[in-house]
């Protein structure tokens, strides 16, 4: 019971974090060009202010969650790593990456140098899900 609330959690939280970065890549991005330049500050700030508030606790529930979910689903190394575990690893390892760099722009100011868009951390949200789709039946 505790691991299904744990990963209905996770789920959840992802949910929220890959809505924001659907909507900021795929929704707002298309507002701009039809908005004039005043209107999409409004929009593109109302926004914010909404997100600034939810989307960073999200992403920390949804690190920590998948930090317990790994440590349960990883299991013990044999010979050689799995399909399954190497899949999982590299999920991990993209969560972990989207974690640290939205934790340290978020919470510590610190700006990325380089994909300062939302551009990136939606691809590989969307590498993510692919990757918890097929790791079971590799």
């Amino acid at each position: 019971m505790i691991y299904l609330s744990l990963k209905l959690i996770h789920i959840f939280s992802i949910l929220i974090y890959a809505g924001f970065l659907f909507t900021d890549n795929l929704i707002l991005m298309r507002m701009q060009k039809r908005l004039t330049k005043e209107k999409y500050e409004e929009v593109r700030s109302y926004f914010k202010d909404f997100t600034r508030v939810l989307v960073p606790k999200a992403l920390i529930v949804a690190v920590v969650s998948g930090i317990c979910l790994f440590y349960l689903n990883f299991g013990s190394i044999e010979n050689s790593l799995s399909n399954f575990q190497i899949l999982l690893s590299i999920k991990a390892i993209l969560g972990l990456w989207l974690g640290l760099r939205g934790i340290l722009q978020v919470f510590f100011g610190i700006q990325p140098f380089i994909f300062k868009s939302h551009k990136l951390p939606f691809a590989l949200v969307i590498c993510i899900v692919f990757l918890s789709q097929i790791m079971y039946f590799v």
